[in-house]
């Protein structure tokens, strides 16, 4: 007996229900018992992973395997080795035909996504299968029917749906008003997806009240407006007899209630509800969309009405005006602009306005647009503007962002100044300060070459003209560095050839250094400097150089500096400490022009804050910068 069963090892669940007496006191008896073409058969398909079932005999006895199970939900385990009818009977009048013509005729029965009613989860389901059912013959007879089949129900509900949604949305496209929509979109979608929809209604607030704008099929008379209205404010689907009431939104406001009823043979389930919501969110997305519309329609009135008022007032205004749209393209310039260049609206607009700026600075004004556009941030900019005559003027462009109604970044309005004045100022003061730092540097070479003419000669006196003229030189080099940023250099003036702390600091301290060495020691961290802080820095330190040798530590042989620098946290300490000198009873009783001056431009240039601390046996001077403001 038990090598009769040999076609059920690893059979899984399926062979070990078929080994139960349950099926062996069934129509077909115990397993060893059965034939030879049943079993082969049975061996093949109980292993196999594609979903099979066998019905045999002329009852349809039923027997699959571990795959075929999931297809007939709660069916099994109860079907297996029972008469089909027993277990199908809500489906029999379809299946039993396609059975029995295969039976009948020896041939085989293939359909795709064949439609079934299946009660396997405790209610009629409507489901669909790819099938082919295939005889089994055995002593020159159909003994049986082999069904391969696999299940597309998910796939087909999907694809219908996905119609109907596309449907939806082209007949949306035509809409003329709110209920337009509900209407073309209600028909298309139940004209292309029927089953998923059986009777629905639309039904929107507007300005005379709650009512109904939209229907299909036979509407239960209880889907009434004062029934329905209750449903607009609430944020989700409602499930309802035999319905799903689902709100109608637009900007973030309820408008109104899509009532669509279910499938008598569907649950209501993720996948179906998905479904009817985007229904809703088409129709919703739609209502927004043309009340938007409308809306912008009444505002294009109204910017038209307020563009003509600007315009009027910006072509009769001293100033020359300009407005740009979010992707930097002009698209207005005031009669002033067209008159001072002598340009057109063709050849000005877009980005021609561009040809106006001098060559030389045309680079820098474009790039400095296209950054500010593309940050969408405020900016002014200078640059010469050539005149309808040719000359050229100094002129200033300043700018404001402009925003749309939602926020978003809408172009520039700006104005555009003549400074021409103030240039020709800026000009002379900053000859007048070249000429000063000019003459102070030649006061300091003649020095140097008197110093050498009379040394000349003197041995000992050479070595003093020499030492006295490399500290001379070395001034000239410190007297550079602490020059104020004129106007004039505009990124054009000599950077300093010192590039880091620790080398700005030699530089400027050389002159105060004795040749020995020793009397200042600079250590600690050093840090890459740019011109403004490098700038600051000099100024603070030459001032405090000058002041000890004058009061300080280095006004005395055995004086001494020592300059310590740190980085922590972001932010540069810099300690100068001084001992040796003259012993001190406290801060001085004024302040003097050159401190006030240095502490002035250490916070206006790179934020920096300074502090003396007047202890007895020396000075102590701290300075804290932004580590983020050295390279400025």
């Amino acid at each position: 007996m038990e090598g009769g069963t040999d076609f059920l090892r690893g059979a899984g669940h399926a062979g070990e229900l078929i080994r139960q007496p349950r099926v062996a006191e069934g129509p077909l008896g115990h397993p060893a018992k059965w034939s030879a073409t049943l079993r082969c058969i049975m061996g093949i398909i109980l292993p196999s992973r594609a979903q099979i079932g066998v019905f045999w005999g002329r009852d349809y006895v039923a027997l699959y395997n571990d795959a075929f199970a999931p297809a007939i939900g709660e069916k099994h385990p109860r079907a297996m080795g029972r008469p089909a009818r027993e277990n199908w009977a809500e489906m029999w009048d379809t299946l039993e035909p396609l059975l029995r013509r295969v039976r009948e005729t020896g041939g085989t029965v293939e359909a795709r996504d064949h439609p079934f009613l299946i009660d396997r989860h405790g209610y009629l389901e409507e489901v669909f299968f790819d099938i082919s059912y295939s005889p089994i013959h055995e002593d020159g007879r159909v003994a049986g029917v082999m069904c391969v089949v696999a299940e597309t129900t998910g796939r087909v509900q999907a694809d219908r749906r996905l119609r109907a949604l596309r449907a939806v949305g082209l007949a949306l496209r035509a809409a003329a008003g709110p209920g337009d929509a509900c209407a073309r979109g209600l028909a298309a979608m139940a004209a292309e997806n029927p089953a998923d929809l059986p009777w629905a209604r639309i039904l929107l607030a507007g300005k005379e009240g709650f009512s109904v704008v939209a229907d299909h099929g036979e509407v239960p008379a209880w889907a009434t407006a004062e029934a329905m209205r209750a449903l607009v404010e609430r944020a989700d689907p409602q499930p309802m007899s035999g319905a799903l009431a689902v709100p109608l939104t637009a900007a973030g406001q309820a408008v109104g209630v899509f009532l669509a009823g279910l499938h008598p043979n569907l649950r209501l389930d993720g996948d179906y509800s998905s479904y009817l919501g985007l229904a809703a969110e088409q129709f919703s997305h739609t209502i927004g969309r043309i009340r938007r519309e409308e809306e912008e329609r009444r505002a294009a009135v109204v910017l038209r009405e307020s563009e003509a008022r600007f315009r009027n007032l910006a072509d009769h205004a001293p100033v020359m005006i300009w407005m740009t749209r979010r992707d930097g393209t002009c698209t207005y310039l005031n009669q002033r602009w067209y008159s001072f260049t002598g340009q057109t609206p063709e050849t000005g607009l877009g980005h021609g306005w561009l040809n106006a700026v001098h060559p030389e600075d045309r680079s820098h004004a474009g790039q400095v647009f296209a950054q500010a556009t593309a940050e969408a941030a405020a900016f002014q900019i200078e640059y010469r503007l050539r005149g309808a005559d040719g000359r050229y003027t100094w002129m200033i462009d300043a700018a404001a962002p402009r925003w749309d109604g939602d926020g978003q970044f809408a172009g520039y309005i700006g104005s555009v100044l003549d400074i021409s004045e103030r240039r020709r100022a800026e000009e002379v003061r900053d000859l007048l300060a070249r000429e000063l730092s000019h003459r102070i540097k030649n006061i300091f070479m003649i020095t140097g070459g008197l110093a050498a003419l009379t040394a000349r000669g003197d041995p000992e006196a050479e070595d003093f003209a020499a030492r006295l003229q490399a500290r001379l030189r070395a001034l000239s080099v410190a007297h550079d560095l602490v020059q104020p940023d004129l106007p004039g250099r505009q990124g054009g003036a000599p950077a300093p050839t010192v590039l880091t702390l620790h080398g700005l600091l030699r530089a400027l301290l050389a002159p105060y250094a004795d040749t020995g060495g020793g009397r200042v020691t600079v250590q600690g961290e050093d840090r890459p400097l740019g011109y403004s802080a490098a700038n600051a820095v000099a100024l603070v330190l030459h001032e405090q150089a000058t002041n000890a040798v004058k009061y300080g530590a280095l006004s005395l042989p055995a004086g001494r500096v020592t300059i310590t620098t740190r980085v922590a946290e972001g932010v540069l300490h810099l300690e100068w400490r001084e001992t040796g000198g003259p012993p001190l009873s406290g801060p001085p009783t004024r302040r003097g022009f050159g401190t006030a001056l240095a502490a002035r431009s250490m916070g206006g240039q790179v934020r920096g804050r300074l502090s003396h601390e007047w202890r007895p046996e020396g000075l102590v001077l701290r300075l804290e910068v932004p580590e983020a403001s050295l390279t400025r």
